[in-house]
């Protein structure tokens, strides 16, 4: 082999050493090119507040005197205080006592605003292998179709949805359930069992409610049509 064919082999496989070991050199690996999920505990709280001033025109009342007038009035409809947080990016939780309106006859409290408790439930999260927003809850919670409604319902602070104004579900209740986003956000299903009674009352039997809401989202980018829910 001659000077000239042993320099253009010696620069062939230096070119290759080259274009093998750069690509060695500018790799990132898995680990160091993802951000790592955040652990750090957290709390937060948080006030939700319906308040209202109601006229009522027709029909007019007698008050205590006898006469006839117009009833208005100032009201806090609903006051919730969110207590939320996480121990970790698995595990969250959430605390929600309610502040409501007391309405029973027989009630030595009737007409004054008590406190209750409308939400306090743990909840795993599985979005290291499932998409994000997908989870399981323990405690009193959501119920599928209110929960729901009540995200794309723009009039809550008038009053409830239909469904749970008329009494056939309520908000929330105790229960165990979970949730599952799809991929590309082209829906969701929202499962779970529940005691029935609501949660402001306790158990009376040993039936339990089951309960779920599935929702298909067809053109998920799909412009004006992207929020169009099946």
């Amino acid at each position: 082999m001659n000077d000239a064919l042993r320099s253009a082999v010696r620069l062939a496989t230096l070119a290759g050493t080259v274009a093998v070991a750069a690509p060695a050199f500018t790799q990132v690996t898995p680990a160091a090119g993802s951000t790592p999920p955040d652990d750090t505990p957290s709390v937060k709280v948080g006030v939700t507040i319906y308040t209202d001033y109601t006229y009522i025109d027709e029909p007019a009342i007698k008050d205590a005197d006898g006469n006839v007038v117009h009833s208005n009035a100032f009201n806090v409809g609903r006051a919730y205080i969110n207590v939320t947080g996480n121990l970790s990016h698995w595990v969250s939780f959430r605390v929600t006592p309610d502040v409501t309106r007391e309405s029973g006859t027989g009630s030595s409290l009737n007409g004054s605003l008590t406190f209750r408790l409308k939400y306090a439930f743990g909840q795993l999260n599985f979005d290291d292998f499932l998409p994000h927003g997908s989870w399981a809850r323990l405690g009193v919670q959501q119920t599928p179709y209110v929960d729901f409604m009540e995200g794309i319902y723009r009039y809550r602070f008038q009053g409830q949805i239909f469904a749970e104004r008329e009494g056939f579900l309520s908000s929330s209740d105790f229960g165990l359930s979970g949730h599952l986003n799809f991929p590309g956000n082209y829906g969701d299903i929202h499962v779970g069992v529940y005691n029935g009674d609501t949660y402001s009352r306790a158990e009376a039997n040993d039936q339990k409610a089951f309960q779920i809401r599935g929702t298909l989202r067809p053109l998920p980018l799909g412009g004006t049509l992207k929020g169009l829910r099946l």
